[in-house]
Formats: structure tokens, sequence, C-alpha cells
């Protein structure tokens, strides 16, 4: 529809939008991290506290991420990829906040003693490639890596497969349009549109 006055609306192309939305998420993902290096992590606790506090904090994010894989299939796409992919981001960070942590209670964890330490720590523990330079020596320590590593398997594999299902999708939505301009295009006769399998 024209507009009042002979002013047409700016409309931007998806390949902006998407880009916008992109550095959108990228932002959200960095102020998340700025965050996480100013939440001050508590001093030296009783192993008791710091688990109940640690289960406690991996529960509510597991419910967070179902709930937020739930509600997925009933928003836009951007809403969509952008929330789980912030979820994820909070994720690492709450276990890379607990591990540092527990590092201060004595004989948890061998060469973790920063901030930097614990994400660097879990960044490589998420991506399977740990180097074996920082790593769980206590019992507390150890529990509690092994239930990430859980998490990591069942909650972001999940997320991470949910995110990369709305891309293929979209890739195929994109296809599939690409196809039927060709074929019903100004093309008639639709030559080239037979022998696709």
């Amino acid at each position: 529809m024209p507009a009042s006055g002979g002013i047409r609306p700016v409309t931007r192309s998806p390949s902006v939008a998407t880009s916008i939305r992109g550095a959108g998420t990228l932002a959200l993902v960095a102020a998340a991290t700025v965050v996480y290096y100013f939440v001050p992590v508590p001093g030296r606790m009783r192993e008791d506290s710091w688990a109940v506090l640690f289960f406690l904090g991996a529960t509510v994010l597991g419910v967070l991420i179902l709930l937020a894989i739930r509600r997925l299939f009933l928003r836009a796409e951007q809403v969509r990829v952008r929330g789980l992919v912030l979820l994820l981001t909070v994720t690492v960070l709450f276990f890379s906040w607990a591990d540092e942590s527990v590092s201060r209670i004595p004989g948890q964890f061998a060469d973790l003693h920063t901030k930097t330490d614990s994400l660097y720590f879990n960044i490589s523990t998420l991506a399977t490639v740990g180097f074996g330079d920082v790593h769980p020596v206590g019992q507390l320590a150890r529990g509690a890596v092994t239930l990430q590593i859980v998490f990591n398997l069942v909650f972001l594999g999940a997320a991470v497969s949910v995110i990369s299902g709305f891309f293929r999708e979209r890739a195929r939505g994109r296809m599939h349009n690409r196809v039927h301009d060709h074929e019903h295009g100004p093309d008639p006769d639709g030559a080239t549109g037979s022998g696709s399998a």
C-alpha cells in the first residue's frame, strides 16, 4: 500500500535484518559475559552449602532450557534463536562461576584461580578438548563437573539441535522458494524444472 504523501516506508532486506539481529544477539552474549566478571564469587563455603546451591542452579537452568525449547515453537524464529543462544551463554557462565566458587574450597581444583581460568575450563570441557591443565581433583568438584558434562550432553545438546533444526528448515524454505520461483517464474515452459529428485 502506498503511504500518504507519496512517501514509501523504509523496509530492510532480509540479510540486513538478519545481520542486525545477529549483532544484537552478540551484544547480549558480550553483556552477559561482562556481568559474569562482575558478579562476586562467595568466599570459602561449606561443601554441603555449595552443593545445594550448585544443584539448585543447575536444576533451574535445566527447567529454563526445557521451557525455552518448548516456547521456541510458539514464537518468531529470531526470538527463538536469540533466546536459546542467550540461555546457553548463561548456562556456560553459571557453570564457570560455580567452578570458580568451588575452587575456593581447598583441594577441589588444580590450577583454577580466576574467572578466566574457570571460563577457559568450561569452554574446553564443553568443546570436549580438555587440555588437563585445569582439572577437578576433589570429590565435590569431580561430581559437579560430571553433572556439567551430563547437563551439556542432554540440555545443551538438545538446544543446539533445535537451533540447527531451525536453520536447516530455513534453508529448505529458501531452496523451495528458489525452485518455485524458477519453475513458475518468467519461463512458462518450465524446461529446467524436470529431473530433480
